[in-house]
């Protein structure tokens, strides 16, 4: 019988695929030493880069914990990409609004040692737009 659309799989294709990848990635990872969940997260990068539209990508959009870790992936990424503009954005603001530093002289009626003297006049810090 014809259908249109994307098929869903059935509950035991889904069990196949889990289990045999489970249990590859399981095998991979004691003998390499390296996480499970860093494997995980290479073979659904390259899945999503190379066959978006497979059994796989759909079980691990059901998989809480990997979808979790995809989702951290690609926020990480999305800061890591926004990151340069942002930190150029700040280093122009900075110039531009660079805040003053003023001293004034030193009050001789409140400070009349030679200690007092010796710390200077009052000290200010101010955004670059208001006056002296």
């Amino acid at each position: 019988m014809f259908k249109f659309g994307k098929q869903k799989p059935d509950i035991k294709k889904y069990a196949i695929v889990g289990i045999v990848l489970s249990s590859m990635i399981a095998v991979l990872s004691q003998c390499s030493g390296i996480k499970q969940d860093s494997i995980w997260d290479l073979l659904d990068e390259v899945q999503r880069r190379y066959f978006p539209q497979t059994i796989f990508n759909d079980f691990i959009i059901k998989d809480p914990e990997k979808l979790d870790r995809r989702v951290h992936r690609d926020v990480d990424r999305a800061i890591d990409n926004v990151t340069p503009e942002y930190n150029r954005i700040i280093a122009e603001a900075d110039k531009k609004y660079k805040p003053k530093y003023s001293e004034k002289a030193i009050d001789e009626t409140l400070c009349y040692t030679d200690d007092c003297k010796a710390l200077g006049g009052e000290i200010r810090i101010h955004a670059s737009w208001v006056d002296d």
